[in-house]
């Protein structure tokens, strides 16, 4: 009998823990479908809050940056630069020249120095003798991004519009300067301010979507200045109410910029307490032991001690110089795979433009989607060198198939970018060294513009301009390859490490608020 009740004692326990764990499993199933609906929730107003006020910035950004292209083929040069010197007139040849130069300038002030104070006192002293994106990402990273980036795209668009006015080669010249002083802060800028809202996996869709919007810009360029070019030109040349027309909106985007952009999850207004909670928590979550918001000099000057932000200086330059040698040469490599107008020239940009927006939101979905970034840039850059292959060796009557190349070119430059930004976004620990880094490699990066600018020469085929571009691509691809098996034996290192080998390597480096993405428990995107 006594066995019985013991028996029964025994089976009442077991089901009572079962109800138990049948209860906990529920709870938890029931806190995951809360944990998924507050998250789809969070994520939604962020990218409804930032995507569209971003990518139309950047939309105008690139218009006004790119349109020297569009503005030549409706014959700048004739009716403005009368003053150039003799051996920059008369000539395609001549024409391709000056347009190289005038481009150099512009990315001149992005590589180099800027010497002038900056009108707020507080952060003056970040602005003598120093790169112009560096000190404005510490702007970024110590005041609020609504206003800097209100106060840079006011600068840029006010001199985008009075380039209506020029009447010499060295008015273009002082234009083209002071327009890469504003604009360079934004690119830079923009990579740091993602960072803030989204955890690593879901920033390559939305970098890759904002970028997108550069290309999209190639598009609605073209035909923006084809309708322009429609606008009788009795008061106005062609070529001014083009720069007028593209400059004055961001002037008045920018006024709308300090009201509408929210500086940060914690004071982003449009959350309830519950979403701005999880939104922070979730960063916090994501950056694990590199989740720091403090601010040293110690960590800006530990980006430059750090070896891959050199690497990835190499990365940035090289596809940079094939990118912008595409999009400042497009409508004029285009004009030379067949015989139509420059009008009609301008008007073929738009489907290689169209093309690159897509495949920039198909590889940046790809890249969160699988959690890589190395690989999916080797595999558009092959893809990319074959568009070249194909535009060099490819007879030039068949312009179908060499217009085809020229869409897979613009494609593959574009959509190139969106997961090399989110790389290094990924890889660098603390909002301080994410903020500095972004800048420093965007900045030295920036020379493979003055660089893309010079390229193509040899019109009409461009075939040494092909043939450099690809060369870039391909060194690209090289450090790609090591950078990333690099990341997976350090990856593969730390998780080796014992406790006191970890001690040391964070003492070795100054403490966990200076190690950064250098603690050893942390973990690089590949």
């Amino acid at each position: 009998m006594s066995s019985a009740n013991e028996k029964h004692e025994k089976t009442e326990v077991t089901f009572t823990d079962l109800e138990l764990v049948e209860s906990s499993t529920q709870d938890q199933k029931s806190q995951f479908v809360v944990d998924e609906r507050l998250k789809a929730r969070v994520v939604r107003k962020i990218d409804l809050a930032l995507l569209p006020i971003l990518c139309t910035i950047y939309l105008l950004s690139y218009l006004d940056r790119s349109n020297i292209g569009n503005a030549k083929l409706a014959e700048q040069r004739n009716s403005t630069f009368r003053k150039l010197p003799s051996h920059w007139q008369g000539s395609s040849k001549a024409s391709t020249s000056l347009k190289a130069h005038i481009n150099v300038l512009f990315y001149f002030l992005v590589v180099f120095h800027l010497q002038r104070p900056c009108c707020i006192s507080e952060l003056y002293q970040f602005y003598y003798m120093s790169q112009f994106e560096l000190p404005s990402n510490i702007v970024l990273r110590r005041w609020k991004p609504s206003l800097w980036i209100a106060i840079i795209m006011i600068g840029w668009g006010l001199v985008a519009a009075l380039m209506s006015l020029l009447t010499s080669f060295a008015g273009l010249a002082v234009c083209r300067f002071l327009l890469g002083a504003f604009e360079a802060g934004l690119f830079p800028g923009i990579i740091y301010y993602m960072s803030l809202w989204y955890p690593k996996r879901e920033q390559a869709r939305r970098l890759g979507f904002f970028w997108s919007f550069g290309s999209l810009s190639g598009a609605f360029g073209g035909l923006l200045a084809f309708g322009i070019q429609q606008i009788p030109a009795d008061k106005l040349a062609s070529w001014q109410w083009l720069f007028l027309i593209e400059g004055l909106p961001t002037v008045i985007l920018a006024i709308a910029v300090v009201f509408i952009l929210p500086d940060s999850p914690e004071k982003a207004k449009f959350f309830t307490e519950e979403e701005r909670d999880y939104a922070i928590r979730r960063l916090a979550t994501d950056a694990g032991v590199a989740h720091d918001n403090s601010w040293s000099w110690g960590q800006v000057w530990s980006v430059f001690t750090d070896w891959k932000t050199y690497a990835y200086m190499i990365i940035y330059l090289s596809g940079t110089a094939a990118l912008q040698g595409v999009t400042l040469f497009l409508p004029s490599i285009i004009n030379g795979l067949g015989k139509w107008s420059k009008v009609t020239s301008q008007l073929l940009t738009t489907p290689p433009y169209f093309a690159a927006f897509l495949g920039t939101l198909a590889l940046g979905w790809s890249s969160d989607r699988f959690l890589e970034r190395a690989f999916h840039m080797v595999a558009n850059n092959i893809f990319t060198m074959a568009g070249f292959l194909i535009l060099m060796f490819v007879d030039s009557a068949l312009v179908g198939v060499t217009y085809f190349g020229a869409i897979i070119v613009t494609v593959g430059v574009y959509a190139n970018v969106a997961v090399k930004i989110t790389w290094f976004n990924n890889n660098y620990g603390g909002l301080t060294r994410r903020a500095v880094a972004s800048a420093a490699i965007v900045s030295v990066g920036s020379i493979g513009g003055a660089i893309g600018g010079q390229i193509y020469y040899d019109a009409p085929k461009y075939f040494n301009g092909h043939a450099i571009a690809i060369s870039c691509m391909a060194a690209q691809t090289v450090f790609v390859v090591i950078l990333r098996f690099v990341f997976a034996y350090e990856n593969s290192r730390r998780e080796r490490l014992t406790e006191r080998e970890k001690a040391a390597e964070i003492d070795k480096y100054g403490g966990t608020e200076l190690a950064g993405d250098r603690h050893p428990d942390f973990r690089y995107t590949l």
